[in-house]
């Protein structure tokens, strides 16, 4: 990713393919993130960078190496001047908007990503950041620099690697290291990846393996032989990009990447770089507007995420083509200005010892590093002071106290106090005299167990939740990251709940999705024709981007008490109530539709009458909500 042309020269022959290979790679990864419908699978251009900085820098070591002139010095140096000046620009753009746009609490968090990205750590933090309750990526204005993280903890171990590895074993010990790193690493992202996705995502050890493929590529015995003939290596890179192309239409968020299945773009990028400046490489890759794109894909990545981020956090989530194209170009005008600015300005000339105009490396490197310095100890005071809530206005100040997880640790231990006495799948127990209910679901079996306790009080409630996990007999979709014994944990509690007296009522709450959605119809059909009385809380999202919280203070900071609910409604809140209401109803269960208790004419998140907010997350119901919510379920869905 941080790889440039004048990086090649200083270990090979510059081979410009490779730069459009990048403008392929950083193109996926904007229209990705600017939510162009075809490209759910764009986020494997960081994949295919990966694959990329894995071969120029096995060149660049190895060939160092095999002269006598490797200088470990000279490399971290190289790789300081080419990387830090443009991430502690971006860093340092980022937080005056962060400090003007953002509240307290999303700008403590800001500071933070921007210390972790200035200390090469992001990957580590965003790692420990991947739990149920954590807000959702998109609010993540660095999210981005996860994967630079990643890149130069690579940097700092590689070279060591392969250096004591060539001392030992020579070139073919470098071969047979880089093919074992790329082989058990790949086993080992797999098999990481069942238990713990986040830490296959983020842990660095767990992605050496693309970046070895990538060096395996420049290992190979006359791995140019490809080139020899224009019709194989023309065919060569047409399959290379074809599967890079595959990756990108057709994965998406919900398959178990990287793992295994990330060898479908690696592979192609592989081939890519073996056909070299094949005929149809100088024709699609080697073109002046690919060949400019990829000169200055790191500065556009380095910038593209913030921008992103901070236009949907002010104009709302939803972004329209004129907005899609605006935002592009304003990207690649931002991301030019970064590369000439800065990008350029600092980059060293081929010897190392300076800039192209005379600024000594160890100017630079000491210059970055001040500023650097500076960043983080305006982050500190931005964190030490809890994210300078005195900018608040005073009557915003009070919502500044409200946090989702500790609502969720009171309707936790609400459940816990009442749901007695504690099982393996469900807390209660049946209780022959009175209307007994079997609540189950994922996360929101806590506030539905309030509000079922406050509509139905008569009834015995035996609850059955786990974070993330959907009640669905489909080992598929009954699967959680954050919970890896779901399927499990499913085939016990349904079993429960099949094996349950007949009259016993099934309440199922949890998130319902597209994607849930068939499943969820299937567990239901399965339920019914074993007579079960079945209820299913329908669809709740009507907001995105923005927490009903921080909607509330910037309503109170830009005095807009209706305009920024409506720029971060959904297009069409509610929209599964059409499809999956009818087809629940068939089946001869129950669905519980959400809209008309936040729809009153105009859509709301906090109760007209007190002003409490029903919700803090726009997916849980807080306590406050919940019991409001049970008021709503007894005057519309009474029990038979």
């Amino acid at each position: 990713m941080a790889e440039t042309a004048g990086d090649e020269k200083a270990g090979t022959n510059y081979h410009r393919e490779i730069d459009g290979l990048r403008a392929v790679s950083v193109v996926a990864i904007l229209l990705f993130h600017l939510e162009v419908a075809k490209l759910s699978g764009g986020f494997i251009g960081v994949d295919v960078f990966f694959v990329i900085s894995g071969f120029l820098i096995t060149r660049i070591i190895v060939s160092s190496l095999e002269a006598g002139r490797f200088s470990f010095k000279d490399f971290y140096i190289r790789r300081s001047a080419r990387i830090l000046p443009a991430l502690v620009a971006t860093v340092g753009l980022v937080l005056p908007v962060a400090m003007y746009l953002q509240q307290p609490a999303a700008l403590v968090h800001t500071a933070q990503e921007g210390v972790f990205a200035l200390l090469s750590l992001s990957n580590f933090f965003y790692w420990t950041e991947s739990s149920y309750w954590a807000p959702a990526a998109e609010q993540y204005v660095l999210l981005h620099t996860w994967s630079l993280g990643v890149e130069e903890q690579f940097y700092l171990v590689y070279p060591l690697l392969l250096a004591f590895v060539h001392r030992i074993a020579g070139v073919r010990g470098l071969t047979l290291l880089l093919f074992g790193l790329a082989i058990l690493g790949t086993a080992a992202n797999e098999a990481v990846l069942r238990v713990d996705r986040p830490a296959a995502f983020f842990f660095t050890p767990l992605r050496f393996y693309e970046f070895a493929f990538g060096g395996l590529v420049a290992m190979l015995p006359g791995f140019t032989a490809l080139q020899r003939s224009s019709r194989i290596s023309g065919a060569t890179t047409t399959v290379g990009l074809m599967l890079i192309l595959f990756a990108c239409v057709k994965f998406n968020g919900f398959l178990p990447l990287p793992g295994i299945l990330v060898l479908v773009p690696v592979l192609g990028a592989m081939l890519v770089l073996l056909a070299g400046p094949s005929p149809v490489a100088r024709i699609v890759l080697m073109n002046p507007i690919m060949s400019w794109t990829g000169k200055i894909s790191f500065s556009l990545y380095l910038i593209h995420w913030p921008m992103v981020v901070f236009y949907k956090y002010y104009f709302g989530a939803s972004l329209a083509v004129v907005e899609q194209c605006a935002l592009f170009v304003a990207i690649l005008l931002a991301g030019t200005l970064l590369n000439r600015l800065v990008e350029q300005k600092y980059r060293l000339t081929h010897d190392g010892k300076a800039t192209a105009n005379g600024v000594a490396a160890r100017t630079v490197i000491i210059g970055t590093l001040a500023a650097a310095g500076l960043i983080i100890v305006a982050s500190a005071f931005l964190i030490l002071s809890k994210g300078w809530p005195s900018r608040m206005p005073t009557e915003a100040r009070a919502l500044l106290n409200l946090h989702p997880r500790s609502d969720m640790l009171k309707r936790k231990a609400f459940l816990e106090e009442n749901c007695l006495p504690k099982g393996d799948v469900f807390c209660g127990a049946h209780q022959a005299a009175q209307r007994n209910i079997l609540l189950l679901g994922d996360s929101r079996v806590l506030d539905m167990y309030i509000a079922l306790k406050t509509a139905y009080p008569e009834a015995n409630i035996q609850a059955s939740y786990a974070m993330g996990c959907p009640a669905v007999f489909s080992p598929d979709i009954g699967r959680s990251d954050f919970f890896p014994e779901c399927h499990q944990f499913n085939q016990a509690r349904l079993q429960a709940v099949l094996q349950a007296p007949v009259e016993d009522i099934v309440f199922i709450a949890q998130e319902l999705t597209e994607w849930r959605g068939p499943a969820v119809l299937e567990t239901i059909k399965r339920l019914r024709q074993a007579g079960k009385t079945v209820y299913l809380l329908g669809d709740f999202r009507f907001l995105e981007q923005r927490s009903p919280i921080e909607l509330s203070i910037d309503m109170l900071r830009f005095d807009s008490p209706d305009g920024d609910l409506k720029k971060y409604l959904l297009e069409n809140p509610f929209s599964l109530d059409a499809g999956y209401a009818d087809e629940v109803t068939a089946l001869g269960a129950v669905y519980i539709s959400n809209r008309n208790f936040f729809y009153d004419g105009k859509y709301h998140f906090s109760d007209r009458a007190t002003g409490n907010l029903l919700t803090h997350d726009a997916k849980h119901l807080t306590v406050f909500g919940a019991r409001q919510f049970g008021g709503y379920l007894s005057k519309h869905y009474p029990l038979p």
